[in-house]
């Protein structure tokens, strides 16, 4: 199993319960932001919303399918089963998470065409699956369209000096890091978990952040 591989002994299982824990936070933002775009009618929440939804997916998937891995891991007679979870779980992560991350970049830089969507999620998964090291390729990737949508709210950030701004920031800066960090968990183990700890603390902010909307004005 690829993800099994990069935990260590110790943190085995605790990786799906905290994939789990993504994948029922990403839906509660996706489902907070779609409120949102009904109350209010905007584009972006309808964007955010979406983008979320395709990223609890590819928890949910990711989750389920290492903990089969996990739990059928010593039994030698399913290998080749194993071998086809493995295959599929990854893949799987790796193609909703890639729809996810694109449709935050289209969201975060108000890009009208629709179609360019489909268009930079179907060359960013080519340029994956063609690469000789393809989940060290999909983690360059995502840390790249995270530092993208970073700056972008850093920058929103430095402008507006908003509380709501400061707290997306944070949340993408820390997802940022959250990926780095998976690139080098491909050699070091502790990165693996770090990784983890950083996604979880950004989504909460994220979602916090949905939660003072909705709470506040949601035309804001």
């Amino acid at each position: 199993m690829v993800y099994a591989y990069l935990s260590p002994s110790w943190f085995l299982g605790y990786d799906v319960v905290f994939e789990v824990a993504f994948a029922v936070i990403s839906l509660v933002i996706a489902f907070f932001a779609f409120k949102i775009h009904k109350l209010s009618g905007q584009r972006q929440a309808r964007l955010l919303g979406l983008s979320f939804f395709f990223i609890s997916l590819s928890y949910f998937i990711q989750s389920i399918f290492n903990y089969f891995i996990i739990l059928n891991s010593n039994q030698l007679l399913l290998s080749n089963q194993l071998f086809l979870l493995d295959f599929f779980g990854v893949y799987a992560h790796m193609i909703f998470m890639t729809a996810g991350l694109v449709t935050l970049v289209y969201m975060t830089f108000k890009i009208e065409r629709t179609r360019l969507i489909l268009f930079f999620s179907l060359t960013s998964l080519f340029a994956i699956f063609l690469s000789r090291t393809v989940l060290y390729s999909f983690y360059v990737m995502s840390t790249l369209y995270l530092a993208f949508i970073a700056w972008h709210f850093i920058k929103n950030y430095i402008d507006n000096k908003q509380t709501k701004t400061l707290l997306i920031a944070g949340a993408f800066i820390l997802l940022f890091f959250g990926s780095a960090h998976f690139i080098l968990a491909v050699d070091h183990q502790t990165f693996y978990v770090l990784g983890h700890f950083f996604e979880l603390f950004a989504y909460l902010l994220i979602l916090l952040n949905l939660y003072l909307v909705i709470k506040g004005d949601p035309k804001a």
